[in-house]
């Protein structure tokens, strides 16, 4: 049985892929950029970007640091490998890609024997 841990990582595995929050972090990955920057690219509205963004910074993906009055946010990319390099994180995804592949096989196998049984029936009417 998965401990807490585990299912914490696997969630935040799961939300650093989300569309929105991947983009922030692309957007970050060459250096820290200013807050103009992100409501200019990220295409959300700025109270969904703070909220994208302080859940990053809890996480310890993204840090915010003031520079002349400026608040700007930078990647931490050790944090970011630390997570991606996980091997528990990609099992998890080839246990799903694995169930998934069983039930397109299943699936398929499936429906063309229902397609072979209607085609028979409609030749013989």
């Amino acid at each position: 049985m998965p401990d807490d841990t585990s299912n914490e990582s696997e969630k935040i595995f799961e939300l650093l892929f989300e569309p929105d929050n991947a983009e922030i972090l692309v957007e970050l990955k060459d250096g820290p950029k200013p807050l103009s920057v992100l409501t200019k690219k990220i295409t959300v509205s700025k109270e969904e970007l703070d909220e994208k963004l302080s859940f990053l910074i809890e996480k310890g993906f993204v840090s915010k640091n003031e520079k002349d009055n400026k608040i700007f946010y930078s990647l931490d990319v050790d944090r970011l490998s630390e997570i991606l390099e996980n091997d528990d994180n990609f099992k998890n995804i080839d246990d799903g890609l694995a169930k998934l592949d069983s039930f397109l096989n299943w699936f398929f196998k499936y429906t063309e024997n229902s397609y072979k049984n209607v085609i028979f029936f409609s030749l013989n009417l």
